[in-house]
């Protein structure tokens, strides 16, 4: 064991290359005690980030089609085109809200620690989150279709305004799970 990690810190220390580099560091972190778990926690946290580009990119996309779908409907319904336009801001709120929403990453000295099940439960809210989220594009996608060919959408407004509440209540739950909060 001892020389296997003499041997792994030279080969990270005088380094092959940056990927063998990295590829020897990863597993030194998998054979030393303690670390395993550290590095666990590490791929949820990077998981993590990656949801919520994900999450932000397709809510970029369903505002954008929000956006030509009001500028279609103000031309035929001002009145609808106003209601979607609330709604939009609440949109844009809520892309804003995951964009800069709290990680899955406490530091050291911190009083709140994200442990593993907190990561799992965290998981399991954004992947309702994406569900949630994809809907939502695609509902305003929808939206933005019948805009085009001029057919009413008013209806429509209160079905975005529940689909945007869904993802707000998952921010929420989101929040407790991070703060340490309970579910119950």
């Amino acid at each position: 064991m001892c020389s296997i990690f003499l041997y792994l810190v030279t080969e990270v220390l005088l380094g092959k290359g940056m990927s063998r580099r990295e590829y020897i560091f990863e597993k030194l972190l998998s054979i030393l005690p303690g670390f395993r778990g550290y590095r666990k926690k590490e791929y949820v946290r990077e998981d993590d980030k990656l949801v919520r580009e994900y999450l932000v990119k397709v809510l970029t996309e369903a505002v954008r089609d929000l956006e030509d779908a009001i500028a279609n409907i103000a031309e035929y319904d001002f009145k609808t085109a106003e209601l979607f336009d609330n709604t939009l801001r609440d949109l844009r709120t809520v892309a804003d809200k995951i964009r800069w929403a709290e990680h899955g990453y406490s530091p050291h000295f911190n009083i709140v620690k994200v442990r593993e099940e907190d990561l799992a439960k965290m998981r399991d809210i954004d992947s309702s989150l994406v569900e949630n989220v994809e809907k939502i594009r695609d509902f305003v996608s929808d939206i933005k279709k019948e805009s085009l060919l001029k057919n009413p959408v008013r209806d429509k407004v209160q079905n975005l305004v529940k689909l945007l509440d869904d993802v707000k209540v998952k921010l929420v739950e989101r929040e407790k799970v991070l703060k340490g909060w309970s579910l119950g």
